[in-house]
């Protein structure tokens, strides 16, 4: 280990040397540069082996020969016109000091074994550019055994009950072919599951034969009635006897399988003391089955009594049910009260009503009023009608003469 160090320390102060004497115009030199921990620059270059998808470390030994601030150090790798580059954040460097700093570099997942890529790796700074740079030559290859999911498309909300589609699409990105692949959906927390067949995949695409290195297939995974709302989490998983790669995605699940209604013909009536009057709610299941729903009374007064014909009812998918709400009051005075719709444990909704009682010879007394005015108002009009019909004139009858013939 001393003697590494050792070595590493003569080879960057003969490089420092070499390049004072040189006189070349650089405020650094680079020394070496080691890739994927393999030596790649030592006064000269070897091919560093790298494998598709991994990220590589780089490692570069430099000298300064002067003084220089804001200095950065960029690895570039080249790859079908696409660039995987990085670099360093900027540090300040002093004239004869030893320096290494260590980048990462993402290898392309889809990528070609026969084509060639070269890692560019430079110090710069923006006071005197580019200071010294090297290029490495990158054997780049595939995994033997590897699959990826490249998508997997479902909704992101469904109903308990209901069937929730995923398009799963699988990718070979193995060098080696792929044979009888699966693909297995998993909600565990409700302990499903459900599996498909995906076939064999070809290393790439090719014509004749006709080979394919993806496929796309959908998966029905039915969610049980009695799920409970809430986040579950989906897991895709495919696989075959040499690779194995899975992805998670998330599902919201609401518990009600559609939506329920509740809707009132009246929210507020008047009546008399001791006089029963009916008020209406009609609730209304959408949903694609059978609930069960629970009605609660709350009132704030013991002088009004409220009574439901059923506190509980059973409603079909896609029906509805009017419910009576029988009212009665042993006091005069205004008064609220109100029912609760629940299903599953749920709050479907809350309604409020009101009521104004008033005494037995008030409300008479105003139904006498009401009648009177009615009656007034009949009277009223039968007389304008009969006035229109008696100043309306006799239409007057034509006289004919005799006609001879």
């Amino acid at each position: 280990m001393k003697s590494n160090k050792i070595l590493v320390s003569l080879v960057a102060a003969f490089t420092l040397l070499i390049v004072m004497a040189s006189g070349v115009n650089a405020f650094a030199q680079i020394s070496s540069i080691e890739v994927n921990n393999a030596e790649a620059v030592v006064f000269g270059q070897i091919n560093v082996a790298a494998t598709a998808g991994e990220s590589l470390p780089v490692r570069v030994l430099f000298v300064a020969r002067q003084n220089a601030s804001d200095v950065r150090i960029k690895a570039e790798l080249s790859s079908r016109g696409k660039d995987y580059s990085t670099e360093t954040e900027r540090f300040d460097v002093i004239a004869g000091g030893i320096y290494s700093k260590t980048l990462k570099v993402q290898m392309p997942l889809n990528l070609n074994p026969s084509e060639k890529l070269h890692l560019n790796v430079e110090i710069k700074n923006s006071a005197f550019g580019t200071a010294d740079q090297k290029t490495i030559p990158i054997n780049a290859q595939r995994e033997s055994y590897q699959l990826e999911i490249l998508d997997a498309e479902m909704d992101t909300k469904v109903n308990a009950g209901a069937v929730l589609p995923i398009t799963v699409v699988i990718k070979n990105r193995g060098s080696h072919f792929a044979e009888d692949t699966f693909v297995t959906v998993r909600i565990p927390a409700l302990g499903i599951q459900e599996r498909a067949y995906f076939g064999d995949l070809s290393a790439r695409d090719q014509a004749e034969p006709d080979k394919e290195d993806a496929v796309e297939r959908m998966l029905s995974v039915r969610i049980p009635d009695n799920a409970k709302a809430g986040i579950y989490a989906v897991e895709i998983e495919a696989t075959n006897d040499d690779s194995t790669v899975a992805l998670s995605k998330r599902v919201a699940i609401s518990d009600n399988g559609g939506e329920s209604m509740v809707v009132t013909s009246s929210n507020s009536k008047t009546f008399a003391v001791g006089e029963e009057s009916t008020y209406r709610m009609t609730i209304l299941n959408s949903g694609n089955k059978a609930r069960v729903y629970t009605l609660a009374v709350e009132t704030l007064s013991e002088n009004l009594n409220v009574e439901l014909a059923d506190s509980v009812v059973v409603i079909p998918a896609g029906s509805s049910r009017a419910l009576d709400i029988d009212v009665t009051a042993s006091k005069e005075g205004a008064y609220a009260f109100a029912i609760s719709v629940i299903s599953d444990g749920n709050l479907v909704k809350k309604e409020t009503f009101a009521a104004k009682v008033e005494g037995k010879e008030a409300f008479e007394g105003n139904a006498t009023v009401v009648l009177t005015v009615i009656l007034a108002i009949v009277f009223i009009v039968l007389l304008i009608v009969l006035i229109v019909l008696l100043t309306r004139k006799p239409e007057k009858t034509k006289e004919f003469g005799e006609s001879y013939y």
